[in-house]
C-alpha cells in the first residue's frame, strides 16, 4: 500500500511540474512544418529574458507590416555566439521563422542574415 501511495504522490508532483513548464516553452502556436523567409529592417530587438523578440518591418502589398519574432533567452543566443548589439534599428536583414499558425505577422526566428554576409543561428 505504500509504495502505490509513494508512486501516486510522484506522479502528480511530476504532473504538476511539468505542466507549468510545457506551457511555459511551447511553441505550438509557430508552423513548424512550413519555414518562411522575411526580408526587412530591424526596428528593435529585445534582449530580454525569458524569451527574446525581434521587431522587423516588412513590405508587403505596397506598405509596411510589423513583424513580431520570439527567440531563445540572451543565455541561449549568446551560447550561439548573438550578442544584445548583433541587430541595430535600421539594419537590413533577411530571417528565417516558423510563422504563426493563426496568419498573424509573427513567428518564431530560426536565423538571422544580415546585409554584411553574418548568419546567426538560433539552437534551442
Amino acid at each position: 500500500m505504500y509504495r502505490l501511495l509513494r508512486r501516486c504522490v510522484v506522479v502528480m508532483v511530476t504532473a504538476m511540474i511539468a505542466g507549468p513548464a510545457a506551457a511555459h516553452h511551447s511553441f505550438q502556436m509557430y508552423d513548424q512544418q512550413n519555414e518562411t523567409w522575411l526580408e526587412g529592417t530591424i526596428k528593435e530587438f529585445q534582449w530580454t529574458n525569458p524569451h527574446s523578440f525581434i521587431q522587423v518591418n516588412v513590405e508587403q502589398d505596397g506598405k509596411m507590416v510589423e513583424w513580431s519574432l520570439e527567440g531563445g533567452s540572451p543565455n541561449i543566443l549568446s551560447r550561439n555566439g548573438w550578442k544584445r548589439t548583433v541587430l541595430q534599428p535600421g539594419d537590413a536583414v533577411r530571417i528565417l521563422i516558423y510563422p504563426l499558425k493563426s496568419g498573424e505577422p509573427g513567428g518564431s526566428f530560426i536565423e538571422v542574415h544580415k546585409q554584411d554576409g553574418t548568419v546567426y543561428y538560433y539552437h534551442g
